[in-house]
């Protein structure tokens, strides 16, 4: 090793404690501008071509891994979770231009991906997303793989197991997935709470052994034919997930009574899913680059929850769900003269649930909702320097709740991009978005839930609609060894949920509110030094600042930093990554503090054999994560001390067996939990 790669290396591990780079609690961020040393990145008008090194290409295992290993200015990727983020929101992810799925991500051989295109500015057939990460890979005719995964942590229960096979056979493919996971780790939380009625009530409560194991299982089998013109897939399989979030020892009182009263804190949480999926796909390109999608995607799911609080008495929550969900997608693109393009979008969401409350407040809950998008999509270029995009659409909500009026929302939507760039090392980019949400389902209901002694959970099926505004701003400066970004965002919703906390004698009922306005402002700065191929940094800065209005009342503002660093020799790879505590707002008004993190890794990988070792958190056991939500009527406060936050490692083997000639990797299908609008 000579002195220069030793200084590079040194340099870059002294600065982890100053600065940190995060993926599990980063926020929404855009990739605005991607750098990789030398011709490795290549400007087009709309996107960037990438090309990965031979040496990131070796030492990562996923898609996520590689697009990680090439430390991207103003990208955080979150490899656990399946989520790259950017400036403007979650980056979309496509396969060979189809939308793939977190599992098919996770599951790209990096020696089958020729590049990564990035659009920072998506049109056609991407026109309905912020940012688009479309992987390239090979394709071949003939041959198949066989691949198992298996991690195993070391300091608490976590496991993950995954079998993928893989057969083609001329224009077709053939995928079998199939695996599981567990994990269980132990938290020891304090919660304070208050509930602030004509006699004020104070709840103490302690647990002292938890269990909150979790237990994920699929099997899932695709059948896919793709030519020059042509391109479709069926995918149909069945997901069973188990969760339990257990109190089994612990301590309860309540002071405010003419009599404090004291308990075992026992509290019983379990829930269970079974859900088959579908998942249709089907797209025709035509002469003149002009083409057509389609796609459709499903699933039923049984949801049931059920939650045991003993006190002097029993508090039960007992919950069976029928959930149906739909969502079609379909796009035309249509090219035009003199760099014109028109795209036109339409999209539907569908959701149907059935919801059978048993226990302490029995009801039946019918809930529809349904959601149609139309968009028209207008581009046009000026050489490669200038491109222009508006995206006027039209958005048309109802859903209906047995029992009340069906509500409708008819709202316009809009989103234009404008970018510029006066030579390749530089860009400048604006974007304006409207658009709109609703409630999500959960609280949109008249269910009602009691919770404990005093507190009681209950819907609102009356909420507003919600309007979202947001202008943003990115400027890239680029060169060969450095790249750096500076983005600039800001987010207003009109009529945003928050709890609010109604007196009702000796209770307090916990509802929701839609007349909240919510402002968020975000600066971001990010910056990678690739002084040679070997050794990668990257460092981010930035500062978030919420203030929220109306049914809430919320200031906060969090400065934070991160870092992540690469070196590479031979078939060894070490990486480290950080991030400083920092402080974030969940919703309109919980409040939540995150400790400093940090992990380590070494990476040995030879042909179809890899091994990592992953230390995260060494030597440190007193972290602990903080919650609270001041409203009127109520405050909480709670401290939970877990074992994912604190030293942990774990192993995880992989290996493939290619036979007859070898062909691009299977993707694993994404395990992904099923939405439900049960009351909690």
């Amino acid at each position: 090793m000579d002195r220069r790669k030793i200084i590079c290396v040194v340099f870059g591990m002294m600065t982890l404690p100053a600065v940190a780079q995060t993926d599990s609690v980063s926020k929404s961020i855009q990739l605005k501008e991607v750098v990789v040393a030398g011709d490795m990145a290549k400007r087009e008008v709309d996107h960037i071509d990438c090309i990965p090194t031979p040496k990131q290409r070796k030492h990562a295992h996923s898609g996520f891994e590689l697009i990680r290993n090439m430390m991207l200015a103003g990208v955080n990727v979150d490899i656990e979770n399946g989520v790259i983020t950017t400036p403007a929101g979650t980056a979309t992810l496509y396969i060979n231009g189809r939308k793939a799925s977190v599992r098919e991500i996770t599951s790209l051989r990096p020696k089958d991906i020729l590049r990564v295109e990035y659009y920072d500015m998506p049109t056609g057939k991407y026109a309905n997303d912020k940012a688009v990460m479309n992987y390239i890979v090979k394709t071949y005719t003939s041959g198949g793989y066989t691949q198992v995964d298996a991690l195993q942590g070391v300091g608490y229960l976590k496991g993950g197991y995954n079998l993928t096979s893989k057969y083609s056979l001329g224009h077709y493919n053939v995928n079998l997935w199939a695996g599981g996971s567990v994990q269980n780790p132990k938290v020891y939380g304090e919660t304070t709470t208050d509930y602030l009625l004509d006699n004020p009530i104070h709840k103490q409560e302690a647990a002292y052994d938890t269990d909150m194991k979790s237990i994920g299982r699929y099997v899932n089998a695709s059948l896919s034919r793709r030519t020059e013109r042509t391109t479709w897939m069926i995918r149909s399989g069945v997901e069973v997930s188990t969760r339990r979030d257990d109190v089994l020892n612990g301590s309860l009182e309540y002071t405010g009574y003419t009599i404090p009263l004291s308990f075992t804190n026992n509290v019983l949480e379990h829930d269970k899913t079974v859900k088959p999926t579908l998942s249709l796909y089907f797209n025709r390109n035509f002469k003149g680059g002009k083409s057509l999608e389609c796609s459709l995607d499903g699933y039923y799911a049984r949801n049931t929850y059920k939650r045991n609080s003993l006190e002097d008495r029993v508090f039960l929550s007992d919950v069976k769900e029928d959930y149906t969900y739909l969502n079609f997608n379909s796009s035309y693109v249509m090219p035009l003269p003199k760099g014109h393009n028109l795209t036109f979008s339409l999209i539907e969401f569908l959701k149907i649930s059935q919801d059978e409350y048993r226990g302490s407040s029995p009801s039946l809950q019918h809930l529809r909702s349904s959601e149609s998008l139309f968009f028209v999509d207008y581009a046009k270029r000026w050489g490669r320097k200038v491109m222009l995009v508006a995206r006027p659409g039209v958005s048309y909500l109802a859903y209906k709740l047995r029992g009340e009026q069906e509500v409708t929302h008819l709202a316009p939507r809009f989103y234009s991009m404008f970018s510029w760039s006066p030579n390749q090392h530089q860009a400048l980019q604006l974007f304006f978005a409207l658009g709109n949400t609703f409630p999500t389902l959960n609280t949109v209901n008249a269910a009602e839930q009691q919770v404990d002694r005093v507190l009681v959970r209950r819907g609102n099926p009356t909420m507003d609609n919600s309007t979202l505004l947001g202008p943003a701003l990115t400027y890239s400066l680029n060169f060969n060894k450095w790249s750096s970004l500076l983005s600039a965002n800001y987010e207003y919703m009109s009529n945003a949920i928050a709890d609010v906390f109604l007196k009702d004698n000796n209770r307090l009922i916990n509802t929701y509110s839609s007349d909240t306005r919510y402002h968020q402002y975000q600066l971001l700065l990010s910056a990678t030094w690739k002084p040679m191929s070997d050794f990668n940094v990257k460092w981010e800065g930035g500062y978030d600042y919420y203030r929220v209005s109306g049914a809430a009342d919320e200031r906060l503002g969090c400065c934070y930093a991160r870092m992540e660093a690469s070196y590479y020799l031979g078939d060894f790879s070490l990486s480290a990554s950080a991030q400083t505590a920092r402080k974030d707002l969940m919703g309109c008004q919980e409040r939540v503090h995150l400790p400093f993190l940090y992990d380590l890794s070494a990476e040995w990988s030879h042909e179809n054999l890899s091994v990592i070792i992953t230390a995260r958190n060494l030597f440190i056991q007193g972290n602990e994560r903080t919650r609270s939500l001041l409203a009127s009527n109520y405050q909480c406060y709670r401290r939970d001390v877990s074992e994912r936050d604190n030293s942990f490692a774990s192993v995880k083997v992989a290996y493939s067996l290619d036979y007859g000639k070898k062909v691009n990797h299977s993707p694993k299908y994404e395990s992904k939990a099923a939405e439900s609008s049960i009351l909690r």
